[in-house]
């Protein structure tokens, strides 16, 4: 009897609500977690504030009525009293909220479409190589605040493993985010990754040297006139290959702000196609008629 007695008299006691938000402008979007708990004074009988307490007990505030003072974000809990007001139980009163501001830590959103890089540690059996790599989606959307979103460029596969690959394989891969974007959020979480196999052969060119950047009054002659270019490329790819598909050059400026007696023959053109390209010799002799 006392119990129910004490329960029925009117108390004022303050409570902690947890706290959800609506209405998040299209244009806006949180780069931290805002507060998730509001405290507030209440008056009713002993009998609602006690089932207040024990049950789950959310109240929600609107984003709508943001402010912004410094490009600072915050709320006013006071300006939406009336709506706390009527999220409360039917007998309740809300005397006074004493977390009154609340921060925003907001962003501008922004949306963006970005491509995807493969990264990869494949292992070939000798004698293949990897031809192409075929990426299903080969972009995705990213999206978040605008100051993370515009530093990402690229997305890039998470690395992964393959050894004594001898055809092709399509496989799987989660796509990989940079450090410090946990507010962005992606269109695909994964890729499909068509690794398209090639058997090797080798090939090999004698080309001719081009010297580039001799004074006008300096007459060099070389030797030897030719070098050996030799490369590694698919089977798909070898009649793709001609002589036309490399240019080598040796810069005679640049032996000579080395104080180099010879010159480095080095490539101005060179088929992407082709890998593990040398050239023979890696030193030119030269001589300077006067």
């Amino acid at each position: 009897m006392w119990f129910l007695i004490n329960l029925s008299k009117e108390y004022k006691t303050e409570v902690i609500f947890n706290l959800e938000y609506e209405n998040l402008p299209q244009n806006k979007v949180f780069r931290e977690p805002p507060v998730n708990q509001l405290k507030m004074l209440i008056k009713g009988n002993g009998f609602k504030l006690f089932t207040t307490n024990i049950f789950s007990k959310k109240v929600t505030l609107s984003l709508h009525k943001y402010k912004r003072k410094n490009l600072k974000y915050y709320l006013l809990a006071e300006d939406q009293k009336s709506e706390l007001q009527s999220q409360l139980k039917s007998g309740l009163e809300l005397l006074d909220v004493l977390d009154d501001t609340i921060h925003l830590n907001l962003g501008t959103f922004r949306k963006k479409k970005v491509p995807v890089t493969f990264t990869n540690n494949i292992k070939f059996k000798p004698g293949y190589g990897l031809s192409n790599v075929e990426i299903t989606p080969d972009s995705v959307f990213i999206s978040g605040p605008d100051d993370e979103i515009n530093t990402i460029n690229i997305i890039q596969t998470k690395n992964f493993q393959l050894k004594d690959v001898t055809e092709d394989v399509t496989i799987k891969i989660p796509i990989s985010l940079p450090e410090n974007t946990k507010n962005i959020k992606l269109s695909d979480t994964e890729v499909e990754a068509r690794v398209i196999v090639d058997k090797y052969t080798e090939g090999t060119f004698e080309l001719p040297i081009n010297i580039i950047n001799l004074p006008p009054d300096v007459d060099l002659k070389i030797y030897p006139k030719k070098v050996m270019v030799t490369y590694k490329v698919g089977l798909k790819n070898y009649s793709k290959i001609t002589e036309e598909s490399f240019e080598v050059i040796c810069d005679y400026n640049a032996s000579v702000d080395k104080n180099l007696t010879y010159l480095v023959p080095s490539f101005r053109k060179k088929s992407n196609l082709v890998s593990s390209v040398r050239i023979t010799p890696q030193k030119i002799d030269y001589l300077i008629q006067k």
